[in-house]
C-alpha cells in the first residue's frame, strides 16, 4: 500500500482529480481579461486619442481625457497579470491531470501484482523523486503569478492612478528633480522591466512541472512493462 504522503503533498494530491474545474477557471479568468480588455481598455484609449495631442495632454484633473488616460494605465497595469494568472491555472490543470494518470497507473501496478502469486511477485519501487519535484514547481509557479498579480493590484491602486490623475502638460511635464512626481515616475517607469520577467517566472516553474510530470508517466510505463515481461518469462520458464 502506499504511504499517505506528508504535508504539502497530500493536499496537491488532493486537488489533483479537480482539473476540469481548475481548467474552466483559467478559461474564465481568460475570458474576463478579454472582457475587460475590450468594454474597458479599448474606450479608454479611444477617449484618450479622441482629440490633438496639445489638447488631451493640456486637460485638467477631472477632465474625460484625463480620466480616460488613468484608466487606460491602470487596466494595463493588472489586467497582463491577472491574465497570467490565468494561464498560469491552466498549466496547473494539464500538471494536476497528468499527475492524476501517473496515480492511477501506480494503482493499477498495485492492482495487477496484487493477483500474481506471491513467490513471482515484485517488490513496487518507491514513487520518484520527480513527482515531488514537479508538485513543488506547480506550486512556485502558481504563486509567482499570484505574487505578480497582488503586486499588480498595488501598483494600480497606488503610484500608477497617482502620477497619471495630473495634466501632462502642466503638472508632469513640468516636475522638477526630487518632486513627488518624478519619484513616481520612476516606479511607474520601471516595474515592467521585473514585473514582466517575474511572469516568466512562473511560467518556467509550469513549464517544467508539465515537463517533469510526462517523464513520471513514461517512466512508469516503462517500468510496469518491464514488471510484466519479467512476470512472464518467470512464470513459463517453470
Amino acid at each position: 500500500m502506499n504511504k499517505k504522503s506528508p504535508f504539502p503533498f497530500n493536499m496537491i494530491e488532493k486537488m489533483m482529480p479537480m482539473y476540469p474545474m481548475i481548467a474552466f477557471m483559467a478559461w474564465m479568468i481568460v475570458l474576463i481579461a478579454f472582457l475587460v480588455g475590450l468594454l474597458v481598455l479599448s474606450p479608454a484609449q479611444a477617449t484618450f486619442f479622441s482629440d490633438a495631442k496639445a489638447v488631451r495632454e493640456g486637460a485638467e484633473v477631472g477632465s474625460a481625457f484625463v480620466q480616460a488616460n488613468v484608466t487606460a494605465h491602470v487596466t494595463e497595469t493588472w489586467v497582463p497579470q491577472f491574465k497570467f494568472l490565468g494561464l498560469g491555472l491552466g498549466l496547473m490543470a494539464i500538471t494536476m491531470a497528468l499527475g492524476t494518470i501517473a496515480l492511477r497507473l501506480r494503482k493499477m501496478g498495485m492492482v495487477i501484482t496484487g493477483h500474481m502469486p506471491e513467490k513471482l511477485r515484485p517488490e513496487l519501487p518507491a514513487p520518484p523523486k520527480a513527482v515531488r519535484v514537479f508538485q513543488l514547481s506547480t506550486m512556485m509557479g502558481l504563486m509567482v503569478l499570484l505574487a505578480a498579480l497582488i503586486i499588480g493590484i498595488v501598483l494600480a491602486t497606488g503610484a500608477v492612478p497617482a502620477y497619471w490623475n495630473n495634466s501632462i502638460a502642466n503638472a508632469l511635464n513640468s516636475a522638477e528633480a526630487g518632486s513627488v512626481l518624478l519619484t513616481q515616475l520612476g516606479l511607474v517607469g520601471s516595474f515592467a522591466n521585473w514585473l514582466n520577467p517575474l511572469r516568466m517566472v512562473g511560467m518556467a516553474f509550469l513549464f517544467t512541472a508539465i515537463t517533469l510530470a510526462l517523464t513520471v508517466i513514461i517512466g512508469t510505463l516503462k517500468m510496469q512493462a518491464g514488471m510484466l515481461g519479467n512476470f512472464l518469462q518467470q512464470s513459463t520458464s517453470k
